[in-house]
């Protein structure tokens, strides 16, 4: 796709995916929505704080001998940590990249949205149904948004809380994010680091 200007401070934002919502612009953090007429802004927001990822925007290699490019990330903060999301180009289509404290996952499948309990009326180690599969629950918290770069498939605004849940179905890991507008359902598996070469590293 061709370069674009940024709306907030006129630097060049080239979108490779057409599937992506959202781009942060390099160059000043603006947060800009990837419409039919060009990019209008949704905010300014501070750039991510370096922290050690296997990733940076643009990596490529393969995950489980698939070939990826890591398009954009959402960082997410939560109980004084923090973990990213990597929105990736993968085998043809897209997935998600979790990272969280050197553990990994891959989700490549999202399951339609469908109507869940309470979130405080759930907890960890229940069964519930989920786009008509069985899920136990591993885990429950609440994360906030910190910000993102890159391209984004889908958007929320920094400072947005979610909750999330983490569960098995099935063999696959599924995780559920929710907040006050929107469900996201993905399911996937965990990945062990020799699981995901990346283009360029050594042996």
């Amino acid at each position: 796709m061709p370069s674009l200007g940024c709306t907030s401070c006129g630097a060049p934002v080239a979108i490779v995916n057409r599937f992506s919502k959202v781009v942060v612009c390099g160059y000043c953090g603006t947060h800009l929505r990837i419409t039919d007429s060009g990019l209008d802004i949704s905010g300014k927001y501070p750039k991510l704080a370096e922290y050690p990822s296997i990733f940076s925007v643009g990596s490529s290699g393969t995950i489980l001998g698939k070939p990826f490019r890591a398009l954009g990330r959402m960082r997410y903060a939560c109980k004084g940590a923090h973990y990213d999301e990597w929105f990736l180009e993968y085998d043809g289509g897209t997935a998600w990249f979790a990272e969280d404290d050197g553990t990994y996952a891959i989700y490549f499948e999202m399951l339609e949205a469908a109507d869940l309990p309470d979130p405080e009326k759930i907890k960890a180690g229940q069964n519930m149904i989920v786009g008509g599969k069985k899920v136990m629950i591993k885990e429950k918290g609440i994360a906030e948004i910190e910000s993102g770069e890159g391209e984004l498939y889908y958007y929320q605004e920094p400072g947005t809380r979610v909750t999330f849940l983490d569960g098995i179905s099935e063999g696959k890991k599924v995780s559920i994010e929710m907040t006050d507008d929107e469900v996201e359902i993905f399911t996937g598996r965990p990945l062990l680091r020799r699981d995901i070469e990346i283009a360029g590293e050594g042996p």
